[in-house]
């Protein structure tokens, strides 16, 4: 564990993370934005939540989980995208990084660990999967972060108080989305987003 992280260091090999090769609709699936990655990451790191296992709940290409791994944590990352997760691992074998890629839905993974980190599908495609993935998250973890749009704050902050956690810190940011799917119209669009710092107190 690094104790003075190497900010640009850990900017410039997520920046190059590789992106899907055809974003899956169905699965929500595009890249956490890099200063928003690195913000969670480093306030993560700052927080101690790096010093014992992390995993990413629904890694995608692995920006998040690499980006852990970069700042000395133990690694774990999983979706049920094996094509998306190839492209992290080759990333990361690359850049000489550790980290376990187990290809499941999050609803198997059992075991208790310290932290989950995760940008999980807003519930724009299927309602209810950001609930999933929070209510998973605060069942496993002692502390988690996650993103989640403004939108649907009122409604995180109950369904987080619901399921045995409390909100510690959140901060509102805008986040810009890349075209990813062939039905975007716009190269870009901007939304607003709160990413969470969530503890368990189950």
């Amino acid at each position: 564990m690094h104790n003075n992280p190497d900010v640009i260091g850990l900017s410039k090999l997520i920046q190059k993370v590789p992106d899907f090769i055809e974003a899956k609709p169905q699965l929500e699936q595009y890249m956490t934005p890099v200063d928003i990655a690195t913000f969670m990451l480093l306030n993560a790191f700052a927080e101690g939540d790096f010093k014992q296992e992390v995993v990413d709940f629904g890694c995608g290409t692995g920006r998040l989980a690499i980006g852990a791994a970069f700042l000395g944590a133990e690694v774990s990352a999983i979706d049920i995208d094996n094509e998306a997760m190839n492209i992290g691992k080759k990333y990361a074998e690359k850049k000489d990084l550790a980290i376990k890629w187990m290809e499941m839905p999050i609803q198997n993974w059992n075991r208790k660990i310290d932290t989950v980190i995760m940008n999980p599908p807003f519930g724009a495609q299927r309602p209810g999967a950001d609930r999933e993935f929070i209510q998973k998250a605060l069942e496993v973890a002692r502390k988690v972060w996650t993103i989640h749009l403004s939108d649907s704050s009122k409604f995180i902050d109950r369904f987080v108080e619901d399921n045995g956690g409390k909100i510690v810190a959140c901060w509102e940011m805008e986040m810009e989305l890349k075209r990813t799917m062939k039905h975007h119209s716009r190269e870009s669009k901007k939304v607003k987003a709160i990413l969470y710092h969530l503890a368990s107190l189950i």
